[in-house]
Formats: structure tokens, C-alpha cells, sequence
């Protein structure tokens, strides 16, 4: 008697675990990755500075990088329910100890507290371990699932910015911290209840290490735009509430343009594929690096609302189109099918630029007494990024190029 073979693997994500893990994406990049500006203002009320807080949200972002490596790692060997359930507690008890910090005026204390906290939320809420659950789950519906789960990402900021504005302005941050992170604990038990006890990706084969992912003459480069961009984006939205604030707009104004600001990366998105077609990935990124800079600027002018309303529109272009196009140019570039190891080193690179960016800006910040020069470097930065991909471009006739897997 022969026994029964392996179960055949759905073909569709259930519509339960597509609102499952798009809530995730929603509440995790809503509360540390974007709310943490709303709360620049009311920390430093606190005698939370910015020499402080802006270092604090760089290594956050970079500690969520590295976290989702590891994190990625038991996903692979034992599967994501002990991931995610351990995830929930770890969160709980960092946001205690963080309120804690902060209100018992020990700035540093504060800034482990949140940085780790932070860190472990992006390790496991961001995109990087939900994508590598979604494909080891349902393989065969990978694209639908996948980008229907970055579409709930993208209301993060619509969602929690005002909102967290509003909790600061009526109650304090420490409510705003606290409430954001019990949906973030919610959001990981229920993940961890759904999912099956044996989802791993072990049968995955391993990623070629980065040496055997093309030449380092044309690797390297990349990692220069992944930093440069991961800076200027995480300046920009590190600083969107508080710069308008200090031009002059309202708290509770400025946090609803941001969440505004936000859900324009959708619109962002939407013309990708049609503009890659046209003009190639090289050029589509360029352009988006050069939206960045703009930004950046009308940010420094936002307290007239013209002005704001500007930055919201370019901002939200700029973003969106940025952190979709690169998926798209890195293979043109690299043109090869071992890719993986090359991408996760420029995740990496994007961590280093998204944690030097916030780190150094704090920094000026505090010895300047205004944000304005921050942002003239972001637009720098955003300038010299594009003029690097501008010269990869001239020697890769694939990202002027259109092929069928971009339309």
C-alpha cells in the first residue's frame, strides 16, 4: 500500500492572510519608520534632543536590517510562528522600557530602548520577512500577493501620522508610543496564530555569496546609490512633521500633510510601468532621485501652504517611484540570474545610508538650531545619487531598454 503523497501546495493566498499580513505592513512601518517624526518635537520638550533622536532612528533602521537577516534565518530552519511570537513580547517589553526612559529624562536609555524596539518591529513588519513568508506559503501566487501586501504598506503613513499628531497634540507621545505599539504586538500573536506550524523556506536554495554575483566594478556602484538613497529618503521623512512645524504650520496640519504625503507614493507607483517602457529603468530613477531633491527643498518653505501642498505632491512621487524603480534597475545593471546575495547586500548599503542620514542631519540639527541645513544636504545627497546612476546608465544599455517582465 502506498501512502498518500505531499499536499499540494495552494495556489492562492487566502483573502484572511492577505488582510493579515497587510495589516502588519500597516501598523509596523505607521508606528517606528514613519511615526517616529511626529514625536521629534514632543522628545525634545522632554530633553530627548535631536543629538539623540535622529541618531536613534538611524539605528533603528539599520538594527531592523540586520534583524531581518536573522530573523530571516529562522524563518528558513524553523519556521515564521516562532518568529512572529516571539517578535510580540520582545516588542511589548521594549516599548515599556522606552516610555520608561523617556519620561524618566535618560536620553540614552531612551535611545537603546527605542532603537532596539524599533529594530525588532522593522525586522519582522517590514517587507522583508512578510515577502519571504508570503512566497515560502503560496510560491505560485508570489507577485499578486506581494504587491497587494505593498499596497497596505503604502496607508502607513496616511494612517498613523495624523493619527499619532492627534494622540501627541491631545494627550503625549508616550500615549501616542504606547497605543501604536500595542496594534504592533496584536498584529504579530495574530500572525503567529495563523500561520501553519511548518511554513520554512529550507528547501529554498542558499544565495551565491555577492563575489559570484557579477564584477564589484559594477556592484559597487549600486551600493553608492542604495546608500545615498536610503540617506536622503530617511532624512525626508524623518523631519516631513517637524520642518513644517517649525515653518510654521500646526502639529495636527502638518502630521494629516504628511499622512497625505504618504498615500501619494501610491500614485507615485502607478505609472511605473508605462514610464519604463518609454524611457528604461535608468532614466525613470534618475528622474525620481531628482523629485527627491525638490522635495527636500519645499520642504525647507513649507510653513505656506501652497508650498506644503507641493511638497506632498513631489514627495509623494519621489518616494513612491524611488523605492519601486530600484527593484527594477539593480537586475538591468547586474543582469544575471544570481541575484539575491547582490540584493541583500545593497538592503544592507540602503541600512548604512538610512542610519548615517538621520545620525548625521540630528547631529546638524542640534548644532545649527535649524533643520534647513539637513535639508540642503539631503538634496545634495539626492543630486549626487542621481548623477551616479546617471553614469551607470550610459554604460548599460539594459536600463534604457525594455523588456517584457517590466511591462
Amino acid at each position: 500500500m502506498t501512502s498518500p503523497g505531499p499536499a499540494p501546495t495552494p495556489t492562492r493566498q487566502p483573502r484572511h492572510l492577505d488582510v493579515v499580513f497587510g495589516l502588519t505592513a500597516l501598523v509596523s512601518f505607521g508606528t517606528w519608520f514613519y511615526g517616529f517624526g511626529v514625536l521629534v518635537d514632543a522628545l525634545a520638550d522632554d530633553g530627548i534632543g535631536e543629538a539623540v533622536s535622529g541618531p536613534t532612528y538611524g539605528a533603528m533602521l539599520l538594527l531592523g536590517g540586520i534583524g531581518s537577516l536573522l530573523a530571516g534565518r529562522v524563518l528558513d530552519r524553523r519556521g515564521g510562528r516562532r518568529v512572529f511570537a516571539l517578535g510580540a513580547p520582545v516588542v511589548a517589553i521594549g516599548t515599556l522600557l522606552t516610555v520608561w526612559a523617556g519620561s524618566a529624562g535618560r536620553p540614552w536609555a531612551f535611545a537603546v530602548a527605542a532603537a532596539l524596539t524599533g529594530g525588532v518591529v522593522g525586522a519582522l513588519g517590514y517587507y522583508s520577512l512578510l515577502h519571504a513568508t508570503i512566497v515560502a506559503l503560496y510560491p505560485q501566487d508570489r507577485t499578486r500577493a506581494v504587491t497587494v501586501n505593498t499596497l497596505w504598506g503604502a496607508f502607513a503613513s496616511p494612517v498613523f501620522l495624523p493619527a499619532m499628531g492627534l494622540v501627541v497634540e491631545r494627550w503625549s507621545w508616550q500615549a501616542a508610543v504606547l497605543a501604536a505599539n500595542v496594534a504592533v504586538v496584536v498584529a504579530f500573536v495574530v500572525v503567529a496564530l495563523v500561520l501553519p506550524p511548518d511554513v520554512t523556506t529550507a528547501a529554498a536554495p542558499e544565495p551565491e555569496s555577492p563575489s559570484e554575483v557579477g564584477s564589484w566594478r559594477r556592484l559597487v556602484p549600486l551600493l553608492v546609490v542604495a546608500a545615498g538613497g536610503g540617506a536622503a529618503t530617511a532624512v525626508l521623512l524623518l523631519y516631513q512633521v517637524p520642518a513644517m512645524v517649525d515653518a510654521g504650520l500646526a502639529l495636527g496640519v502638518a502630521s494629516g500633510l504628511a499622512g497625505v504625503r504618504g498615500a501619494a507614493q501610491v500614485a507615485g507607483r502607478l505609472p511605473l510601468p508605462a514610464l519604463v517602457r518609454r524611457v528604461g529603468t535608468g532614466p525613470t530613477m534618475v528622474g525620481s532621485l531628482a523629485l527627491v531633491a525638490v522635495a527636500a527643498l519645499l520642504l525647507t518653505a513649507a510653513g505656506q501652504l501652497p508650498i506644503a501642498i507641493a511638497f506632498v505632491v513631489v514627495g509623494g512621487l519621489a518616494v513612491g517611484a524611488l523605492t519601486t524603480v530600484e527593484n527594477l534597475f539593480v537586475p538591468d545593471v547586474l543582469a544575471t540570474t544570481t541575484i539575491g546575495a547582490a540584493l541583500g547586500a545593497i538592503s544592507v548599503a540602503r541600512g548604512i545610508g538610512g542610519a548615517l542620514g538621520p545620525t548625521l542631519a540630528g547631529l546638524a540639527t542640534a548644532q545649527s538650531g535649524t533643520r534647513d541645513l539637513a535639508l540642503v544636504a539631503v538634496a545634495v545627497v539626492a543630486v549626487a545619487t542621481a548623477v551616479v546612476v546617471a553614469a551607470i546608465t550610459r554604460g548599460h544599455p539594459a536600463t534604457r531598454a525594455v523588456r517584457p517582465d517590466h511591462g
